[in-house]
C-alpha cells in the first residue's frame, strides 16, 4: 500500500526522530484500524474470527507507520468477570453492560474491597475498566511475550504501543458509572480520592515493573475526561484530583526514557496547560468536531507531538475524497511542520469509514508528506 522508494528511514527512526526533535523523511501515519473492507483491500483475504489478528497485522505492517491498541475481530460474547462485572464483546469492542452495584451505598462498599485488592497486588498487577489483568487478557504470557509476538506479526516497518497506561480516574468512572462515581464523591469524596491514588499507585508499580524503552520509547498515557464540549468534571476537580497523579505517572515512564504521548477525546482546551504543566510529550486524538483543530493545537504548543488529527466522525464517513485530501493537505501545512505531527484518523477507522476517503487520507500524506530539509536536522 505505501511506496518504499523515496523513504529513507524506517518507521521506528521516524518515530525516534521526532521524539528527539529531529526532522523525519517524512510524516509518520498513525492510526487504528477496525475496518472488514479495508483489512480484504490490502491482503486480498476474507476476513473472518480465526485469520482476523493475523490479516489486520499485515494490513498494519503495510500501511502504517505506528500503532496502538491491536484489537482483533471477535465473535460476539458476554461475559461476567469473578468480581461481578458483566461485560459484551463484538467485533471490535467490549462495552461494560452490568455492574456488581445499583446505588452509591453498593459502589462504596465496592470501592473499599477494592482498594484493599489494589494494595495487595503482585508484580505486573493493572487495573483498567475491564478490571484487574493486563492489557492483552492472556494470563499465560508476559506482556512482553504478547507484545513481542503481535510485533512479529506487524512486521519491523510499524512501531508498536507496548504500554498503554491508566491514569485511574478512566477506569474509575467507567468501572463505577460516571453518574454514581460523582455522587459518590460528592457522598465520600476521601474514600473514592483514595481509590484514585490507589488507582495510580498500582500503574506507578506496573511501569517500573515493566518499562523497556527497547520495545518502544513511547508510551500512551490515557484517561478519557472530556465531551464534545468541555471536560466531564470542573478543572479545579482535574487539578485536585487528576492532574497530580497524571503527573507522577509521566515523571515515571520518564525516568525509563520513554516518552509520553495523552489519550482523551473530547474538548479539552480548558486544561491544555495544566498537561503541559505535567509533562506531556503529546497529545491524541485531537478531535476536530471537538474544537482540537491540529494547527491551532500545534500554535499554542509547538513541542508537543500531535497524533491523530483527521476527523472520522463526519469527514471520513461522508466527504468526498477531494475533500479528505484537502483537508489533509491543509492539516499538514498547518501542523507538519519540524515533524512533529503522526498523522491518522480522529478515534480509529471503524467501520462506517468509506474505504476510498482512509485510501485518500493515506495517499495524500504519502504525497504531501515528505520534507525538503535534510532528514535529522534539528529545529
Amino acid at each position: 500500500m505505501r511506496p518504499l522508494t523515496r523513504d529513507t528511514m524506517t518507521a521506528r527512526q521516524r518515530i525516534e526522530a521526532t521524539l528527539r526533535g529531529d526532522l523525519p523523511d517524512r510524516l509518520p501515519i498513525f492510526d487504528l484500524i477496525q475496518h472488514i473492507p479495508l483489512i480484504e483491500q490490502v491482503t486480498g483475504e476474507k476476513v473472518t474470527v480465526h485469520n482476523g489478528l493475523d490479516l489486520l497485522c499485515r494490513t498494519i505492517g503495510q500501511c502504517l507507520d505506528i500503532t496502538r491498541g491491536i484489537s482483533a475481530p471477535a465473535e460476539e460474547r458476554t461475559y461476567t468477570t469473578p468480581d461481578g462485572f458483566t461485560y459484551k464483546q463484538e467485533w471490535w469492542t467490549t462495552w461494560l453492560v452490568q455492574r456488581p452495584f445499583k446505588d452509591v451505598p453498593g459502589l462504596l462498599e465496592y470501592i473499599r474491597r477494592n482498594i484493599d485488592e489494589i494494595y495487595g497486588r503482585e508484580r505486573g498487577d493493572m487495573w483498567s475498566f475491564a478490571g484487574k489483568g493486563n492489557v492483552w487478557g492472556v494470563e499465560a504470557k508476559s506482556p512482553r511475550e504478547q507484545f513481542l509476538e503481535l510485533q512479529e506479526k506487524v512486521g519491523e516497518n510499524t512501531v508498536l504501543f507496548p504500554f498503554e497506561s491508566p491514569v485511574g480516574m478512566d477506569t474509575a468512572h467507567i468501572r463505577a458509572g460516571l453518574a454514581l462515581f460523582i455522587y459518590a464523591y460528592h457522598d465520600a469524596p476521601d474514600l473514592v480520592s483514595d481509590w484514585l491514588e490507589a488507582l495510580n499507585w498500582a500503574e506507578i508499580r506496573r511501569v517500573h515493573e515493566t518499562a523497556d524503552r527497547e520495545l518502544s520509547p513511547v508510551a500512551l498515557v490515557y484517561s478519557d475526561i472530556a465531551d464534545k464540549n468541555a471536560t466531564f468534571y470542573s478543572p479545579a476537580f482535574l487539578r485536585k484530583e487528576f492532574f497530580p497523579r497524571l503527573s507522577k505517572l509521566v515523571e515515571a515512564w520518564h525516568q525509563h526514557g520513554i516518552r509520553v504521548i495523552f489519550h482523551s477525546d473530547g474538548n479539552l482546551w480548558q486544561v491544555l496547560n495544566d498537561f503541559r504543566a505535567a509533562g506531556v510529550d503529546g497529545i491524541n486524538p485531537l478531535e476536530p468536531l471537538s474544537g482540537m483543530y491540529a494547527g491551532d493545537v500545534r500554535a499554542h504548543y509547538p513541542d508537543w507531538i500531535l497524533m491523530g488529527g483527521v476527523d472520522a466522525s463526519q469527514l471520513l464517513p461522508f466527504a468526498p475524497a477531494d475533500v479528505v485530501r484537502a483537508t489533509v493537505r491543509r492539516t499538514i501545512e498547518q501542523a507538519g511542520a519540524h515533524g512533529r505531527l503522526w498523522l491518522g484518523s480522529s478515534t480509529e477507522i471503524h467501520p462506517a469509514c468509506k474505504l476510498e476517503n482512509v485510501l485518500a487520507m493515506w495517499d495524500t500524506i504519502l504525497e504531501h508528506g515528505y520534507y525538503d530539509q535534510p532528514a535529522g536536522e534539528r529545529r
